[in-house]
């Protein structure tokens, strides 16, 4: 039951997933990162087939690294969603993946921005957007709160709000959430929301 979200604001953009790995009845793990950092400035938040998921991701990051090797500069965010939804709409008529992506950026010239790209390579360029079954809720959450210019503290606390929203409709709710917010300073990791440890037991 993944729930994968984010927004853009004033001069950043946040990514928020669950961090849980389940099949069929079972967890697990409770603190999977499916937010992969892309390059410095470049977040790509995914939700799927688990194998899909880690095996598309790491192959599009391996990608977006050798183009900038290549050619001494990086990708903008823009090139880099296209260059994503490309990659999904060949593999869709060959051996296609089931993974929903988010990708957030950050660039000199345009500021922060968000794509929304499904599983069947479809891209749209948003201000804010979800996928998973969380989606229900946080997308009416951030269709009644969100607006353009939100500042950090805002935008965090929104996250906050969908985040309660879906532990407390959502039948099946993950437990833990992880935050990551790129801006001009980069992409980095920026808070957990944890409500089980993954402690091992003795």
């Amino acid at each position: 039951m993944e729930c994968v979200f984010g927004l853009v604001g004033n001069g950043f953009a946040i990514v928020a997933a669950d961090t849980s790995a389940v099949h069929s009845i079972l967890v697990h793990k409770s603190n999977e990162d499916k937010i992969m950092i892309l390059d410095s400035h470049k977040l790509i938040a995914a939700s799927g087939e688990p194998g899909d998921r880690v095996q598309f991701t790491e192959y599009i990051q391996k990608n977006v690294a050798l183009y900038q090797f290549r050619n001494g500069i990086p990708l903008t965010t823009a090139a880099a969603a296209n260059f994503t939804r490309g990659e999904l709409a060949t593999a869709l008529r060959k051996n296609p993946y089931f993974v929903n992506i988010l990708l957030a950026g950050y660039d000199k010239e345009t500021g922060p921005s968000l794509y929304y790209i499904d599983y069947i390579a479809t891209l749209h360029k948003v201000e804010k957007g979800a996928f998973g079954y969380g989606s229900y809720f946080s997308l009416s959450m951030m269709d009644r709160h969100f607006h353009s210019g939100m500042s950090v503290e805002e935008a965090i606390d929104l996250v906050d709000k969908c985040i309660m929203e879906i532990r407390s409709r959502l039948v099946v709710a993950p437990p833990n959430f992880l935050i990551k917010i790129v801006d001009k300073d980069g992409a980095r990791e920026y808070a957990w929301r944890e409500s089980v440890k993954n402690d091992v037991a003795a």
